[in-house]
């Protein structure tokens, strides 16, 4: 599990603003941003007990979202998995 992941779910908030995003909240465990440009999204899965959720786990869409994301890749230090698409 990411240790910043209390940092990174703050910058997620502040990166996908509701006037260019919606987000979905589609099980207690996951939050998902889908952009109102392309309809690319950004799913996040969470982990977690005793309401300290850490960041386990995130899957993007190439879009929007991909690129939304790349600044956040870059502060946190995060290495995408398959890097052939990035």
């Amino acid at each position: 599990m990411f240790k910043d992941s209390p940092a990174l779910t703050a910058a997620l908030w502040h990166q996908f603003p509701a006037s260019d995003w919606h987000y979905l909240n589609l099980t207690a465990g996951s939050s998902a941003w889908e952009s109102r440009e392309d309809g690319s999204i950004v799913m996040v899965h969470y982990e977690g007990e005793d309401l300290i959720e850490m960041v386990v786990e995130m899957v993007v869409e190439m879009g929007a979202a991909t690129e939304a994301l790349r600044p956040l890749l870059a502060n946190f230090r995060l290495i995408p998995v398959d890097e052939a698409e990035w």
